[in-house]
């Protein structure tokens, strides 16, 4: 007699399933062939998060007293001169950083503040050894639901949006009643190396968020047809002013290091946050996850002096459909 799959049950194979044959994503014929050949990737499993990361020294259950006390709201003039500034760690494996990267853009182009995109690898590599699930695949419901959820929050926010053929993470998640949930070991991955790498050498340049721009959509915005983003990505790296992808990748194959220390040091800089996932906006420590929780973290800068700039910096985008009102703080 058949049984139901018990889908919170840990895997049973050390290895996992054959990631040839699992069915996840749709990748046109040659997509993988376009990635090159990429140097191995140290260790990007997350380290033992830090003694000291702010939402356990700043925990205030309104009983314990927190080690640290909460930030001071800034009182100097923020200007074009004086910008607050906030770090987002992003992932190129993830809907709900590209759905909050719209408003990301704006509010650096049109405010007094800086927004450094800090790209980093996603959940699913970030916390799964070879043959176990991920802290995301380890959630039996919550695969289906975030498939579900992020179409509907890019109808929401009226941003274009189509899940990603193929995935940047090959992991085995479909049928999701019966899928092991459990991710590629690196050595199988065609692609997030590529672009996590890439999206290191345009922070080295100081254009992660144009590179987010130019990458991000064809991912996850159907500006590429379906299965076919692979193709592109060439081009777009080489839009963005001041990058070219030639000179990127042969310096990433000769020097894999210099690359690798930018999202080890995001990776350790995010967790001494507290946070876990992605978008992660952090100010003065304190972590806003989610790209639901933008209204809140716009109203924190806020409260810390965010001024409008007198005109607005490059890279322009349209003001986003959802722009926190008036009662939200602008």
């Amino acid at each position: 007699m058949a049984t139901e799959p018990d889908l919170r049950a840990p895997a049973a194979s050390d290895k996992g399933p054959d990631f040839d044959k699992v069915d996840n994503a749709y990748e046109a014929p040659g997509a993988r062939d376009v990635v090159p050949d990429m140097p191995p990737i140290p260790d990007v499993t997350a380290a033992k998060i830090p003694e000291d990361q702010w939402n356990w020294t700043h925990h205030n259950d309104d009983y314990h007293k927190p080690h640290k006390p909460f930030p001071a709201a800034n009182t100097e003039i923020v200007s074009e001169e004086n910008p607050l500034e906030v770090d987002v760690f992003y992932s190129m494996r993830s809907p709900y950083s590209y759905l909050a990267l719209y408003r990301l853009a704006y509010l650096h182009s049109n405010y007094n503040v800086n927004v450094n995109i800090r790209v980093i690898f996603p959940i699913a590599a970030r916390t799964a050894k070879p043959g176990q699930k991920s802290a995301i695949g380890g959630r039996w419901y919550y695969w289906s639901y975030s498939v579900n959820d992020a179409r509907r929050t890019g109808q929401y926010e009226g941003i274009p949006f189509r899940w990603a053929q193929p995935d940047p993470i090959l992991a085995d998640t479909y049928p999701p009643e019966s899928c092991s949930q459990i991710t590629a070991p690196m050595d199988l991955q065609p692609y997030i190396t590529w672009v996590v790498r890439l999206g290191n050498a345009a922070e080295l340049q100081g254009k992660t968020l144009e590179y987010c721009l130019a990458v991000s959509p064809l991912i996850w915005g159907a500006q590429a047809k379906i299965g076919e983003w692979p193709f592109h990505i060439e081009a777009a790296f080489n839009s963005v002013d001041g990058l070219n992808y030639d000179k990127t990748i042969k310096d990433i194959q000769a020097n894999p290091d210099k690359y690798d220390a930018v999202w080890q040091k995001s990776q350790s800089d995010f967790d001494a946050t507290g946070q876990g996932g992605v978008p992660t906006m952090a100010f003065n420590g304190e972590a806003f996850f989610g790209q639901d929780r933008f209204d809140q973290f716009f109203w924190r800068l806020r409260q810390n002096g965010l001024t409008k700039r007198h005109m607005a910096r490059a890279p322009f985008v349209s003001q986003p459909l959802r722009w926190p009102t008036s009662s939200g703080g602008d």
